[in-house]
């Protein structure tokens, strides 16, 4: 259930920073938040790998470098690159959604 949950909030994401090439996010709360929860969530999981021993947690610095140009652009910094990175985590949320329908028994 947990993995469920952390794949919906990288679909979430992804779109947001997908499509912040393409609308104007300056200023908007919703998408701010939506960047400080990716940050809290790279966080935890670069904390949570280094704790199990794993010291090169791409996926966590992925993450939480989403949640950075997330952020950077509801302060109206937008590049070309944030589509990229986007459709990234859209494709990892859809894996994860995948992965934990199918572990659930």
């Amino acid at each position: 259930m947990f993995i469920i949950v952390f794949a919906v909030i990288d679909l979430i994401v992804g779109i947001a920073l997908a499509a912040s090439p393409y609308f104007d996010f300056a200023g908007n709360t919703i998408i701010f938040y939506l960047a400080i929860i990716a940050i809290i969530k790279g966080v935890y999981s670069i904390v949570a790998s280094l704790a199990a021993g794993f010291m090169y947690d791409i996926i966590g610095f992925i993450d939480l470098l989403t949640g950075i140009f997330l952020w950077l652009t509801t302060m109206g910094l937008v590049h070309h690159v944030f589509l990229y990175l986007g459709i990234i985590i859209i494709l990892k949320g859809l894996y994860s959604f995948v992965v934990g329908l199918v572990s659930q028994n």
